[in-house]
């Protein structure tokens, strides 16, 4: 039945894709009165509740036909940055792991333990070191709106709990494709692997990976808890993901409209921050319901295990390493 509810999904997600890509121009333009805003995530997610939030303010305050296409309809993480690129989308939520192969740089939000809350995250994002992202998206074709939070991410597995970094030895681990984070786990002594999204579930189920990393929220939504009982709380990463605007669409609006994004993505920064919040309380009650197990793991050892993925990758951030105090 789970085999067929996903065949199912899979087909209309690519009937909507079809739908999506037949009844709008090839070419995003300022004259089209559509801003397609795509994700990866399920529609459930605070940041889809977010971006549906956020479109029906564009309709108002500027005539868009703003509409949100979750679930990776117009494609991975990867395929849509190449689409706002090229001009062929006008925005999209992505993570920062996926970034990294733009500019090396843009790989500083990726290192494990980087900020101590989420307080000083927020203020480097919302700071001088977001400002300096911004200008090497802008070299890049990008054109970044806010940064959203998609929770701390933790260690899940179908084996047993983590609470030292042994525990991972010999576990195959899913990763995002960042080169940082493969790092990290390989330091950890797990075996990292990198899938897709949308590839994650049928790989826990079927014994291709042991296990997963991600938040709470994530793991519930996408029906991991189904098959990973064992949630270890390892915080090893923030898990962040910006929202990017085309730079060819954006700079073709009329600066009323310009500023008329920029607002409704201000404003859709914060309210995503505070559902974010909630939905990881939410969903961590439902998954101690279904029977999966919550362990603390032990920080200190996690964190002086990872010391040599700083050494390594330092110099990678030139200029911006001054701005993460744990590179200091």
């Amino acid at each position: 039945m789970r085999d067929y509810l996903l065949s199912r999904r899979k087909m209309l997600m690519l009937t909507a894709a079809s739908a999506a890509a037949g009844c709008l121009p090839r070419l995003a333009s300022a004259q089209s009165q559509t801003i397609r805003i795509g994700d990866v995530v399920d529609r459930h997610n605070p940041e889809v509740i977010t971006e549906n939030v956020m479109a029906r303010r564009l309709k108002e305050t500027t005539g868009f036909d703003a509409r949100v296409f979750p679930d990776g309809v117009l494609g991975s993480h990867t395929r849509m940055n190449e689409q706002l690129r090229n001009g062929t989308l006008e925005v999209t939520v992505t993570n920062v792991a996926d970034l990294e192969g733009y500019d090396k740089r843009l790989g500083l939000f990726a290192m494990p333990f980087a900020f101590p809350d989420r307080k000083s995250l927020f203020a480097a994002q919302d700071g001088p070191l977001g400002k300096a992202y911004a200008g090497i998206l802008d070299n890049l074709g990008f054109v970044l709106l806010g940064w959203f939070d998609s929770g701390l991410r933790s260690v899940y597995n179908r084996t047993r709990p983590i609470n030292e970094p042994g525990d991972l030895k010999g576990l195959k681990i899913r990763t995002q494709g960042n080169q940082i984070m493969i790092a990290t786990f390989n330091q950890l002594g797990a075996q990292a692997t990198p899938l897709d999204t949308t590839q994650i579930y049928s790989a826990l189920q079927q014994g291709v990976v042991d296990g997963a990393e991600n938040s709470v929220t994530f793991f519930v939504q996408q029906h991991h808890s189904e098959v990973a009982k064992y949630y270890s709380y390892t915080n090893h990463f923030f898990s962040i993901d910006p929202m990017l605007a085309s730079k060819k669409w954006f700079d073709a609006l009329d600066p009323k409209k310009q500023d008329a994004v920029k607002e409704a993505a201000a404003q859709a920064q914060q309210h995503e921050r505070d559902l974010w919040l909630a939905s990881d309380a939410k969903y961590l009650a439902e998954a101690k319901k279904s029977g999966v197990a919550f362990n603390d793991a032990n920080l200190p050892a996690f964190q002086a295990a990872v010391k040599p993925v700083y050494t390594k990758y330092r110099s990678n951030f030139a200029e911006l390493a001054s701005y993460l105090p744990a590179l200091g």
